[in-house]
């Protein structure tokens, strides 16, 4: 009996637990949008640099947080209706904010991968 009434117990309380976050981590609904946007460029991503698991994951957390920021700019904020020059200051800087987080979290290897993925996009663009 006393087997049984731990076993109800344990599986209500793992039932009932929250998913653990980690240090800096906010636990925070972004709009499905954006979640299936950060999930694309993430995946994206992958196929050309190859992240580890804990990469992947931080990877994608910075694209929710850069997309979500660009989101809040342009309708929150009222940046869609602002003055080319201040938005485009504007945006520009989130996308600095970007690259730098970006970069943190990339081995050398990796970053030298970006960058030239990122050259020959912008030359593919032009």
């Amino acid at each position: 009996m006393r087997k049984l009434l731990a076993a109800a117990c344990l599986t209500a309380s793992l039932s009932s637990a929250r998913p653990a976050h980690g240090p800096g981590d906010e636990p925070r609904a972004y709009p499905k949008s954006v979640a299936i946007r950060a999930t694309t460029l993430t995946q994206a991503l992958n196929q050309h640099i190859h992240f580890n698991e804990g990469q992947y994951v931080q990877v994608k957390q910075v694209h929710l947080r850069y997309l979500e920021e660009r989101r809040q700019l342009e309708f929150e904020l009222g940046l869609a209706n602002a003055a080319a020059a201040e938005r485009d200051e504007q945006l520009a800087a989130a996308q600095c904010r970007y690259e730098q987080a970006l970069s943190d979290l990339l081995k050398p290897d990796q970053r030298l991968a970006y960058q030239q993925l990122r050259a020959s996009f912008t030359a593919h663009r032009l």
